[in-house]
């Protein structure tokens, strides 16, 4: 399916998703991914759809959305892989534009580094970018990444998309009991996202059966401490651990 929706989304009101990448292929192969495992791993940028293809879908969407006084927000990039491995991103977000609605992507950045995806994201009105752990040994455990990505240039494309990009900019960390829940994960990943000053940063739990089955949320009391421990070093902390739809 290339295009579902619109669906509620606590973060962008009703949303109609935009599948651009085919099912699990991806950059990552998270323990906790909530659409299974990963069967394509890659970095390698490619075409996928023609984008032409998918605006054609979206206006067929808005046109059933219309027609039952279905109120749309956003149009958002939320395949079930890495939508920054679509080398016709830019051009699919500048099309979509025409529609007249604002254009979310959420990313795990993992191609954050390459000056192209930086450049194709800046089209996008929000952007949500994935930090799990800035800690190395943690990201390799808990995103299990290609081989070939490097966390160091992850972080530092995160940080120089920070300072470019002129929309709205969120991050969202993905929290795994016994992986990413501990004081010092936190505090350094706070750290980090002090520095990029985004509009939010979420704290975000699996809601759905995880990749793989030993994955288990934090307790509430680590939940917390989560919390506390972003609000130190950001203004705006939210939880997002409730199902969103889609």
């Amino acid at each position: 399916m290339l295009v579902f929706g619109p669906v509620p989304s606590r973060r962008l009101g009703r949303s109609i998703g935009i599948n651009n990448i085919p099912p699990k292929i991806c950059t990552y192969s998270c323990v906790y991914c909530q659409v299974g495992r990963t069967t394509e791993m890659s970095i390698k940028r490619k075409r996928f759809f023609k984008p032409e293809a998918i605006l054609k879908e979206v206006r067929k969407k808005l046109q059933q959305s219309d027609a039952v006084s279905a109120h749309v927000d956003y149009l958002t990039l939320v395949p079930d892989g890495e939508p920054t491995l679509d080398i016709n991103l830019e051009e699919l977000l500048k099309i979509l534009h025409n529609l007249g609605l604002s254009i979310a992507v959420i990313s795990n950045s993992s191609l954050i580094w390459d000056p192209e995806v930086r450049h194709a994201l800046q089209v996008a009105d929000w952007v949500s970018l994935k930090v799990d752990s800035v800690i190395e040994r943690t990201w390799r455990k808990i995103d299990r990444p290609h081989g070939k990505l490097s966390l160091s240039r992850i972080l530092e494309g995160v940080q120089t998309f920070a300072e470019e990009y002129e929309g709205k900019l969120v991050t969202e960390t993905m929290l795994v009991r016994n992986l990413n829940d501990r004081p010092e994960e936190l505090h350094a990943i706070g750290e980090f996202l002090e520095h990029l000053k985004p509009e939010c940063a979420y704290i975000s739990v699996p809601t759905r059966p995880p990749a793989e089955r030993r994955v288990c949320a934090p307790s509430e009391d680590s939940i917390n401490m989560a919390y506390n421990i972003l609000i130190e070093h950001l203004d705006n902390v939210e939880y997002l651990i409730d199902y969103e739809g889609g």
